[in-house]
């Protein structure tokens, strides 16, 4: 056992709770404005649900039903449903439930119907015919719930939710809560479908990319079938550089990993000065008639940590010129204030939470880095109160660290990751370290800015 994984069972045994309460399954409230004392974080804790039925955090995938469409890019796709018209009504607590309509026909008959909710400033729950099917504390990124079995024939209501009074609330003292989400919308990709990917890039010798591709699919069918699953590498020309395929047997509920690798001679690189972006397409066909298409903008560098404290970015050390930055809620105002910061000198963005995917596309796109930073702030606690230092929080703590790292991993802007802001240090931070540098083929420093250097932080 290494030093670390020794130090951190020490301090969970250390940190036992004292008290153990009776978890219900009512939204929970916690208000941190009356009581931080520990021992009312720690009995909110025991009840407070991080989430449950909603699905793996994973990249901002759009599912296309042709190539061409995937090419063409953009938000919105023939495979899924822009939700509007809603029905507006106030809860108590200042919880705020927004109600639409939704017909399922034959048309949906061959597809999964996944919601998924973008930019809350809450925890979110979700009901479909006013039943209760999925909640997360965790609403500011993007959260997703399979409606598949929950949505009947014809006419169904689907309703969001977004509570600002929960027990989770504590790790958000730093942002005002808000009962309001930015978008939602309801994929319906087909049963054996394309769930995620990963794209290593490194470099030889001999000055070729390499890329180590993974496709993640996931089959949401009781019996087996054989697809073929393949990518494209597309530069900004139109030329295909690197495609492939393969066959798989899908399993009955299974979810496997299709691996590519590639050399790409005279490869481009990504960085600040020159952000070189390559298209990848991915693809499925099933008895040789395609089933779903994506797209994503891909760029090659390496990241790594030095010995000397420095982020080494395609084997050189970059002078980082931070800014915090964030979305300014739509993408045209959003470009113009990262352009105007880039034309300034800044380099490298700190973002003070999750933001929308097309935030880190335009930072791939302009050539700026970007710290990431999970949905963590708990601005207010001191060492005495603070949730990070109270085990029955890891879970918390960890589901959305996990989630900041997934929702961006494949984005070449983003070169380090920050687990907290403002949240003093403890077991949670520790094991939440732990856990981030135990990645397989992670590279990029993972960073706690109030470490005050403890061991949980590599700057």
């Amino acid at each position: 056992m290494s030093k670390q994984s020794l130090f951190a069972l020490l301090l969970t045994l250390l940190c036992a709770p004292v008290v153990a309460l009776a978890q219900t399954d009512d939204i929970p409230i916690f208000d941190w404005e009356i009581d931080r004392t520990p021992k009312a974080l720690e009995a909110f804790a025991q009840g407070a649900p991080s989430s449950h039925n909603m699905l793996v955090h994973r990249t901002a995938l759009t599912p296309y039903p042709t190539r061409e469409e995937a090419l063409a890019g953009g938000t919105e796709s023939s495979l899924m449903v822009e939700l509007d018209k809603w029905q507006v009504d106030s809860l108590a607590d200042g919880a705020v439930k927004y109600t639409t309509r939704f017909k399922r026909n034959y048309r949906h008959d061959d597809t999964q119907l996944i919601l998924r909710v973008e930019g809350a400033g809450g925890a979110v729950s979700v009901e479909v015919n006013d039943s209760e099917v999925g909640y997360t504390s965790s609403g500011r990124g993007r959260s997703e719930f399979d409606l598949t079995k929950k949505l009947h024939e014809n006419y169904n209501t689907i309703s969001i939710v977004v509570h600002t009074s929960y027990r989770s609330r504590a790790l958000e003292a730093g942002r005002k809560a808000s009962p309001t989400f930015s978008r939602a919308v309801l994929l319906t990709p087909p049963r054996v479908a394309i769930s995620d990917y990963t794209a290593a890039t490194t470099f030889n010798h001999a000055g070729e990319g390499l890329l180590n591709l993974g496709v993640v699919m996931q089959s949401y069918l009781l019996n087996s079938k054989t697809y073929e699953v393949g990518y494209e590498l597309i530069d900004d020309g139109g030329k295909i550089l690197a495609s492939a395929t393969k066959e798989l047997n899908t399993g009955m509920l299974s979810r496997d990993t299709v691996s590519f690798f590639a050399r790409i001679p005279a490869v481009k690189k990504w960085d600040h000065k020159e952000p070189n972006l390559y298209t990848l397409v991915l693809f499925t066909r099933h008895e040789r008639r395609p089933k779903e298409f994506t797209s994503v903008p891909i760029g090659f560098r390496t990241v790594e940590f030095s010995e000397e404290g420095k982020v080494v970015i395609n084997g050189e050390a970059p002078l980082l010129h931070p800014v915090e930055a964030e979305w300014c809620g739509d993408a045209q105002t959003t470009e113009q204030h990262l352009r105007e910061l880039r034309s300034r000198g800044y380099n490298t963005i700190y973002v003070p939470a999750m933001q929308p995917d097309e935030f880190y596309t335009l930072c791939d796109r302009i050539g700026l880095y970007v710290r990431d930073q999970a949905d963590i702030d708990c601005t207010g606690a001191d060492r005495t109160n603070t949730p990070s230092n109270n085990p029955e929080w890891k879970g918390l703590f960890s589901e959305r660290i996990m989630e900041m790292y997934h929702s961006a991993k494949n984005h070449p802007s983003v070169v380090m990751f920050s687990l907290a802001r403002n949240a003093q240090n403890g077991i949670c931070l520790y094991e939440s370290y732990l856990q981030m540098k135990s990645l397989k083929g992670e590279s990029r420093p993972m960073i706690y800015p109030e470490a005050a250097g403890e061991w949980n932080s590599d700057l």
